[in-house]
């Protein structure tokens, strides 16, 4: 009886410590859903989300809801099916398509392109696939040279080809680039002899049953529920037939975590294969860079991610390798997503940390008090929510701005007036608010007011091509409103390091001879330039970036001012 009680009890024991170890990591994963759940009405009710969020933890879902429209003049509600244009996405999938067609061994990472594009010119003859898959090409940025939007791929193409020089030595730096990925595609379609959508159906999604994801390379999409674009003040921004490899997918979040899923296994392709898309390529220089195959990449967390924008969609995926916690949220609100509150909340409420919920957007307040009032009157209503409670809120002056352009176009002239002025009432160290100001001065033939704004526009950003030639075109000489900064190489590298902003997001800065460089965490890399010798702005992005010192004359700490400051510690 001894031998066989003692296993039985062990057993019942066991069994006993099993149940009740489950029904903890359900009670665990219940709150974390509820705590998500939480989070994203708080987002949408604040006029920062509007679309849909899965949320896996160990590879099971426990997070899945849609916020808001599909469809905002019908009220169609969005639900989780539907589906999104995925904008730069798309690029992981277009990797995934020669990762696949390299293990068939119909091409290599390391041949050079000329052997798909002959003609391309002489500059380029020794860029490799390796090169466009991890943004290293040093191949010129298309987009400033070209004369209309939602550009082929052949036109692209032919844009590139008709440039003169490398913007950057071949594997010198990573820039992220969208013409390698349009290429990629092409490469895809000439080895294949199928167009890229019929070859990432075929190869990645009939696979994987993803049966609701297609290329959108036609004018109408062929998807039985399709969330419609949107600008972040609600008007049609709708996705129209545009270049494909760099962008254009179209997917919902179930059969992304199809997607997530099947990166754990070798449904598509080894997992040598996978883990050589997700690791750093080293540069030139001997650093490296965390651009992997359409993936960034945040090595020490073992992560990957990517976001995507493109017309009114804002897209992210983020995968943490280790823990098989994945989270994907798709939008079609434009600007309107604060994508970094939500994703920091999100990873906080995964570890079971606290976490902040999202503020108040000052455009969704200014717009409920539209929705009954006259434009001044909502102002004044608005000014009135601010002093009485303002950490509540969140001055996003974008869309503001964006508005009082609406108004604008609508020959509004009063209230658009009254809308610039309420916004860098509220945004002081907004670039862009006050070269809108100063465009109405004008329009108002008030050319002193005009020419102040214009001055305040470019000492918040030098780059204000806009700003500049008003000013000239007024007879207002500028050469002394940008005076040339020169940092020397030993001041430059005081800033090397890395600066915490929160405890997902951080900024790596780095020199390389003599050009200072920003990246933040799963961010392109940003070229900044010196406008002091310890204040920086970018000429991509209207955002400046200040070194700050301690009082023993050591960089402590980095302010990032994109209408309003944040401050990020160094921490290496």
């Amino acid at each position: 009886m001894k031998n066989t009680t003692v296993p039985s009890l062990f057993k019942l024991l066991l069994l006993s410590f099993v149940v009740l170890f489950s029904n903890l990591s359900h009670v665990v994963a219940q709150n974390k859903a509820s705590e998500l759940d939480k989070l994203m009405k708080q987002a949408n009710a604040s006029g920062v989300f509007n679309g849909s969020i899965l949320v896996a933890e160990n590879g099971k879902v426990i997070y899945r809801k849609a916020f808001g429209y599909a469809n905002k003049e019908t009220k169609q509600v969005l639900k989780p099916e539907f589906c999104f244009d995925l904008a730069s996405i798309s690029k992981q999938f277009t990797a995934m398509g020669i990762m696949i067609l390299k293990e068939r061994n119909s091409l290599s990472y390391d041949e050079k392109i000329i052997k798909y594009f002959p003609e391309f010119p002489a500059y380029g003859k020794d860029i490799t696939i390796r090169n466009l898959l991890n943004n290293t090409s040093g191949m010129p940025l298309y987009q400033s040279f070209a004369n209309k939007d939602n550009l082929t791929n052949v036109e692209i193409l032919k844009i590139i080809e008709e440039r003169d020089a490398l913007d950057a030595n071949i594997g010198e730096r990573y820039v992220y680039n969208n013409a390698g990925y349009v290429m990629l595609g092409l490469i895809i379609e000439k080895v294949s002899n199928m167009t890229l959508a019929e070859f990432l159906k075929e190869n990645i999604f009939k696979p994987l049953k993803m049966k609701n994801t297609l290329v959108g390379d036609a004018p109408k999409i062929d998807l039985k529920n399709r969330a419609l674009g949107y600008s972040v003040i609600g008007y049609l921004d709708d996705y129209t037939v545009s270049h494909t490899g760099s962008t254009s997918m179209f997917s919902n979040v179930d059969d992304l975590f199809l997607w997530d899923q099947a990166l754990y296994t070798e449904k598509l392709v080894s997992k040598k294969t996978i883990e050589e898309a997700f690791t750093p390529v080293i540069l030139n220089n001997g650093t490296l860079s965390n651009y992997g195959f359409g993936w960034f990449l945040t090595p020490e967390k073992k992560s990957v991610d990517h976001s995507g924008s493109d017309f009114g969609y804002r897209t992210f995926i983020k995968r943490n390798l280790d823990k098989k916690n994945t989270y994907i949220w798709l939008t079609n609100a434009g600007n309107a997503i604060n994508k970094d509150v939500i994703n920091v909340a999100i990873e906080n409420i995964l570890a079971s940390k606290p976490y902040e919920l999202p503020k108040i957007t000052i455009f969704s307040e200014f717009q409920k008090a539209l929705r009954v009032n006259a434009v001044n009157e909502a102002i004044s209503i608005t000014t009135k929510s601010i002093k009485s409670n303002p950490n509540q809120f969140v001055m996003d002056d974008a869309a503001l701005n964006e508005l009082g352009y609406k108004y604008l176009n609508d020959n509004k002239l009063a209230d658009a007036f009254s809308i610039f002025k309420f916004n860098v009432a509220i945004n002081p160290n907004s670039s862009n608010g006050y070269d809108s100001l100063g465009e109405i001065y004008l329009l108002q033939k008030d050319t002193v007011n005009a020419i102040e704004n214009y001055k305040k526009s470019v000492a918040l950003n030098p780059n204000n091509s806009n700003a500049i030639k008003v000013l000239n075109k007024l007879d207002i000489q500028t050469t002394d409103m940008i005076i040339e900064v020169k940092v020397t190489p030993e001041v430059l590298k005081t800033y090397l390091g890395r600066y915490q902003l929160n405890e997902n997001f951080s900024f790596t800065v780095t020199e390389d001879k003599g050009q200072l460089y920003i990246q933040g965490t799963g961010e392109k890399i940003t070229t900044v330039y010196p406008m002091a010798q310890n204040r920086f702005y970018s000429k991509i992005i209207t955002a400046q970036f200040t070194f700050n010192s301690d009082e023993n004359g050591h960089i402590d700490s980095l302010t990032l001012n994109m209408g309003r400051d944040m401050n990020a510690k160094k921490v290496e």
